[in-house]
Order: structure tokens, then sequence, then C-alpha cells
């Protein structure tokens, strides 16, 4: 990997040091120029290219599969995680007294869904953290003989601790329950097979590690899960006769299509194969050895220093996130609020900073960020 060949693709280096990926990432200019190339086409001709619409979203398929394990079949397009964990929500066939595994402090998007199933008897079982950490036997602990899903992220937005999904995996089949995965923080940052992690359903946002735009998702669904999650609602583009327009005839496609209810975001869909593009010309091994090393770097700086240091470093426990907060010193909002006039970004949230650089950085940066923090 070039590196500087590949920082020469992100103009977000002109300007910042960006070490916040894990909120919104900037996009690359294959990414642009991507998007850009599909609006002048819609501009220029309107619907004359359409045929070539369809193709690319074969092609955005094939890609995101490549990408996470899975057959291009089983991906679908919808426009943010949260809509693809409602999809399993409201997909499921539940009985009063149900109940669902989720860990304690999720992101918002993997609570929701959940919660909003309590007027059909579903109850939530929340494991809880161990000093930032999520333990295997403490979610097969929370399983009972009603238990119809678990449900993670695959990294802890907040402490960035790496699930073993794997071994979650193992879990779930052994007790014949759905697996279901908030990829977003993992999915262009960490390798993720999900047929050989026995994930059987997974959602991830195009605006995070994938650095693709928003308003964007993908949404996997395994052969398996597709027996047991069905569609809630059924627009026209759900249909197997879906461009017979006159023929209503209610057969789903066969594959994930049958969660795509309608006209797809074709300029995401478009910046989103160009990122997942980009990713895979890299190799996942070198992006995930690339981000580790350099979050890495960041804790041997933090931890002299004095800071607390959240985020697990146990080799299967890292991520690209690292969040620390500096006790009896300044506050987080004013070692951000310096950070950000120095133009580094990052995100202070509840007392701790965090910080989650991507494959482009470099260690200069990350000794930029360490120097004001006062390391």
């Amino acid at each position: 990997m070039d590196l500087q060949q590949l920082r020469r693709q992100f103009p977000v280096t002109d300007h910042w040091t960006y070490l916040n990926h894990a909120a919104v990432a900037p996009i690359s200019l294959p990414v642009q120029r991507a998007m850009e190339h599909h609006l002048r086409d819609v501009a220029e001709h309107g619907l004359a290219h359409i045929t070539d619409w369809h193709a690319l979203y074969a092609d955005a398929r094939r890609s995101v599969g490549r990408l996470i394990g899975a057959r291009s079949d089983e991906i679908a397009f919808l426009k943010n995680t949260t809509d693809g964990l409602i999809a399993v929500a409201l997909g499921v066939q539940w009985r009063p007294g149900d109940s669902v595994v989720v860990a304690e402090r999720e992101f918002p998007a993997n609570v929701y869904p959940w919660l909003g199933l309590a007027d059909k008897g579903v109850s939530i079982r929340k494991v809880a953290e161990r000093n930032g950490r999520l333990l295997v036997e403490d979610f097969a602990d929370a399983i009972d003989s009603h238990t119809r899903v678990l449900t993670v992220s695959s990294v802890e937005f907040f402490s960035g601790f790496r699930n073993d999904l794997a071994a979650l995996g193992r879990l779930c089949r052994e007790r014949d329950i759905l697996f279901v995965v908030d990829g977003i923080q993992s999915v262009g940052a960490l390798h993720i097979d999900v047929e050989k992690m026995g994930i059987d359903c997974l959602a991830a946002d195009a605006h995070k590690w994938l650095m693709g735009p928003e308003g964007c998702a993908i949404f996997f669904c395994s052969g398996r899960a597709m027996r047991h999650v069905h569609p809630a609602a059924i627009g026209w583009a759900s249909v197997q006769t879906s461009h017979d327009f006159l023929d209503y005839d209610t057969a789903l496609h066969q594959d994930a299509r049958r969660f795509e209810t309608g006209t797809q975001n074709t300029v995401g869909i478009a910046g989103t194969k160009a990122a997942v593009d980009l990713l895979l010309e890299l190799g996942m091994d070198t992006v995930e050895a690339r981000i580790l090393s350099l979050t890495d770097r960041l804790v041997q700086g933090l931890t002299p220093a004095g800071y607390e240091v959240l985020s697990s470093r146990l080799p299967d426990e890292k991520s690209g996130i690292v969040t620390c907060r500096r006790p009896e010193s300044e506050s987080s909002t004013q070692i951000a609020a310096r950070l950000h006039e120095a133009g580094v970004m990052i995100t202070d949230r509840g007392g701790w900073l965090r910080l989650s650089p991507h494959v482009y950085n470099t260690e200069e940066e990350i000794d930029q960020a360490l120097a004001l923090m006062d390391c």
C-alpha cells in the first residue's frame, strides 16, 4: 500500500487530521466521482441509462458480498442501519413471552427496534459490561427458553470493545436463535465474515468505516434467516413481478431484495460501491492491521500521560476506537476544543474522548493528537 498515494484520494487530509471515523467519515475522491457520475447522467439523460443503474445494483451487491463473506443474493440496500434492524424486529413472528438479548450500553439504533416490541409481549434481557467488556458467558446466561434473538454491535460504539462474533454465532446456533449484528462500527475497518461467524442478519450504514455516503446502508440476511424474517412491509420492488406494473402478484423475491420496498437511492449505492471497492483493493487484512497499529500507538502515548483508557487492548477485543479520559485534569470538553482548534477531529462524549483513525491516517497525525493532549 502506497500511503501517500492513498492519502491523495482523501481531500480531508488537506484540512484536518481526521480521527473521527466512528462518527461520520469523509468520503474519498473515487466515492465523490462515482456519485457525481450518476448525478451527471441523470441531469443529462434522465432515465435513458436505467439499465446501467440496475447493473450497478447487481455489481454493488457482489462487491458487498465479497467484503463481508456473503452471497450477493443475501444483500439488500436500505437507507440506514436502523432500518435493517427494524426489518428483523418486525419480521420475526413473535409470541407473547418471547425475549431478545441485548448489551446494556448499546447504541440506540440497536435498542429501540426491540423496545418497540413490548406491545407484542416481547421482553428485553440486558447483558452488563464488565470494565468496558462484554463476556460470551454473560450472553449465554442471559438467554432463556423464550429467547428468539441475540443482538450485538460488532464493536461497541462507546468503549470500542470488539465482540467475539464467532463465539456468539456458535452460541446462537447451539440455542437455535437468530444472531443479529449492528456492524456499523466494524464493517470497513475490521475483517468480517458473516458465514464463518454464524451471523444471520447484519446492518451497517456506509457513512462510518466504509467511508461512503450517508443515507445508504447494507443489509445482509442469510438464506437461513430469510425463512424466519419476513418483510414487514411489501412494496412494488419487493415482488418478483416488480417491473410488470399491472401484475399485482404478491410473490416476493426469493432473495434479500424482498426487503427493498421501492425506488433505490442510486447515487448512494454508486458511492457505497466505490467505497467498498476501494477497501477491497486495499485488502481488509491490510486495512485492519493498519488501523490497529495506529490505535496501539495512541494507547502507548496516552497511558504514560495518565489517561484512563476504557477500550480493551487485548488482541481479539481491540478495534478502531480508543476511548479515554484524563482524571483530575482538564475536562474532555476542553481537550476536545483544543484539538478541534488545531485541526484534529475527534468526539467528546459523556466526559470521555473517542478517537478513531482509519487506514489513510499516519503515525505523525497520531503523534500530533497526542502532543495536543499533553502526552
